[in-house]
């Protein structure tokens, strides 16, 4: 079992929901009615967490690439757990209405986390391949949604354009969660 689709599924669902909110699509509620920000905590970003988390453990656990694949398992074991680790802070934020700014403050770590992570699949994995390529702008455009959102949490920039580039890493997760996690063929 390659741990990558699953865990995958469930930054999609995270990100979808997330970005629907930003966007304002559900998003409104009238006084008294439950709280779609909490629905998206309690949907989106705990199934993230959980799934990601349980994919980065997997990775190391489970050795799903061999063991002589030490470095990749934990590449990947690297990039699913960070993601599930700041999810779980979003849940946290979503349903218990803490304050923001501390996801904020993370977010140019993660930044700088995935940008080595980004070099770290070109050193690990070649440059030959358009799977490869594809693996990498897909990173890329999480590395530029945490810049968003860090932007975002400060009022430095409006909830739209994230929302917008939440679905588009959405669209590229996709393609990770099935080529990447071994659906389908690479090409």
């Amino acid at each position: 079992m390659n741990p990558l689709a699953f865990g995958l599924m469930g930054f999609d669902f995270a990100m979808w929901l997330t970005a629907f909110n930003l966007l304002g699509i559900g998003a409104a509620s009238k006084p008294g009615d439950p709280s779609p920000t909490k629905t998206v905590g309690a949907a989106g970003s705990l199934a993230g967490a959980i799934t990601l988390l349980f994919a980065a453990i997997w990775f190391v656990v489970g050795q799903p690439f061999g063991k002589d694949a030490g470095a990749v398992h934990a590449l990947f074991s690297s990039i699913t757990g960070m993601y599930g680790l700041l999810w779980i802070g979003v849940f946290a934020v979503q349903v218990f209405n803490f304050d923001w700014r501390p996801i904020a403050n993370v977010c140019p770590l993660m930044a700088l986390i995935q940008a080595i992570q980004i070099i770290a699949v070109f050193y690990l994995l070649g440059t030959s391949s358009i799977h490869i390529w594809i693996v990498n702008a897909v990173l890329a455009s999480y590395l530029v949604v945490l810049i968003m959102f860090w932007r975002l949490l400060y009022g430095k920039l409006g909830a739209r354009p994230v929302g917008w580039w939440g679905i588009l890493t959405v669209i590229g997760t996709i393609y990770l969660q099935f080529f990447g996690g071994g659906i389908f063929p690479t090409p």
